[in-house]
């Protein structure tokens, strides 16, 4: 078995390419990526438990009696707690993946993760504690969060740092289906738990005690997880030689905000808002819409979720090498005006069709490709974003352009709250989506192209 201070071998890849053959990967370098995957997948079970499995659950934690919007709105507070908690734990664990290593960030982060996930599963309600239930819950997710947020600092850099150039873009789409099997997963769990134990409003078996199970899942999966990581992944060899010496690798936080890297990181963040923006007015948006909003069955639409995603992680391969055969630049430019055009309008349809009273299936299947538009540009921006920045301050760059861009749109449900004064709230996230795409296709035209960059010659 592999020691924590192995690093990963690379010894087949310069004479696969000497000899004109493709470059693959070695038995620890897949062992890297594979766990990359699963990371995420185990990030993302964490992350997003409260957007399905507490929409049809959070009786348990409101006053009784709560106007509609106000049962919505504090639903998507909770879960966006977590999202302004990851841009504190980017910095804090990007700083310790450029500095310490990419290995220990993760192997400090996911422990954290766990417990917290844990910690909510034995939370009480608002009929023991009033409203100081909600309030603990809202604590206890932004703890997470910070824990979340460090949770892929380093692991996505080293993913990329120990995979040969043509191969980084299927590696990127590769890892990133730990996104939607996570959330296929979640979906699952949850389906599974209102079949067993109904939730029929406040009282019932789910509302009291079958949310938990989830909860109790993902804690326990997060410990699993970081037990497997420990004994199969080493540090990567990218790193290791750049923090040989003295150098930015003990500030790469200010050497992050300093002349070229400040301009990496000012257009990443605004692609990647774009990016968030347009998947949390779909994604994370239709739940509170559908199930607490316009009451339609959480059942329906907690298994057709799980349908989509799977979808989905088919799809992202499609993404990867599209971006790889094309460029990221141009696909995330077009990636951008799609959603907001094609995608927001689909996405109105659904939604439109949803509130007068129409099939739920056709509504799933329409937000289906909605998400599909939006969420598969994840694939190819998570690995641009590694090819913009130098390896020293490659974990920095990544984590906190990939999370700090997440505030402004974190904050959707205030949007959403904001824009049902002008209009049906029903249809609100549908200008976030519009808005969303603008500021992709934006930001990625301000950007570079990086699909035949070398990582250790970036400067």
């Amino acid at each position: 078995m592999r020691s924590g201070g192995d690093q990963v071998a690379q010894h087949d890849i310069e004479p696969a390419r000497a000899a004109g053959r493709p470059a693959r990967l070695s038995r620890d370098q897949r062992r890297v990526v594979h766990a990359a995957t699963i990371g995420f997948f185990v990030d993302v079970v964490d992350i997003y438990l409260p957007t399905v499995v507490l929409a049809p659950a959070m009786a348990y934690f409101q006053p009784p009696g709560s106007a509609v919007a106000t049962s919505t709105t504090m639903f998507y507070v909770v879960f966006a707690v977590t999202l302004l908690a990851r841009p504190v734990g980017s910095v804090i664990f990007g700083h310790i993946a450029d500095s310490v290593g990419r290995r220990a960030a993760t192997t400090i982060a996911i422990p954290g993760v766990a417990v917290c996930t844990l910690l909510t599963a034995a939370l009480p309600g608002y009929a023991a504690w009033g409203i100081g239930a909600y309030v603990l819950l809202t604590v206890i997710r932004f703890v997470g969060g910070i824990f979340m947020g460090g949770a892929t600092a380093g692991l996505t850099p080293l993913a990329m740092e120990v995979t040969p150039k043509p191969m980084r873009g299927l590696v990127g789409g590769y890892t990133n289906i730990g996104y939607p099997l996570g959330a296929a997963t979640i979906s699952l769990v949850t389906t599974v738990m209102l079949k067993l134990v109904p939730a029929h409003g406040a009282g019932s078996p789910y509302v009291e005690w079958g949310w938990r199970i989830p909860f109790i899942f993902g804690g326990l999966l997060a410990l699993a997880y970081v037990v497997y990581f420990r004994r199969v992944v080493g540090e990567s060899p990218l790193w290791q030689g750049a923090s040989t010496g003295s150098g930015p690798k003990r500030r790469p936080l200010a050497e992050l905000m300093r002349g070229r890297n400040r301009r990496s990181l000012l257009q990443v963040l605004l692609l990647m808002t774009g990016i968030w923006m347009g998947f949390h007015a779909i994604t994370s948006a239709v739940s509170g819409v559908l199930v607490t909003y316009l009451d339609r069955p959480a059942s329906t639409v907690t298994s057709s979720l799980m349908i989509a995603n799977v979808v989905l992680a088919a799809c992202y391969f499609g993404y990867a090498v599209l971006g790889q055969r094309i460029g990221r630049r141009r696909l995330l430019i077009g990636g951008g005006v799609s959603v907001a055009t094609l995608g927001a309008g689909l996405y109105a349809i659904a939604l439109a069709n949803a509130d007068h009273g129409g099939s739920l299936a056709i509504t799933m299947v329409l937000v289906g490709v909605c998400m599909v538009l939006a969420t598969g540009l994840f694939p190819v921006v998570c690995t641009y974003i590694t090819e913009r920045f130098p390896t020293e301050v490659r974990s920095t760059g990544w984590a906190v352009g990939y999370q700090v861009a997440v505030i402004l749109p974190s904050l959707y449900s205030f949007y959403m709250l904001g824009l049902g004064n002008l209009m049906p709230y029903v249809y609100t996230p549908v200008v976030l989506v519009v808005i969303g795409g603008v500021i992709v296709a934006i930001g990625a035209w301000l950007g570079p192209e990086t699909r035949d960059i070398d990582l250790e010659e970036v400067r």
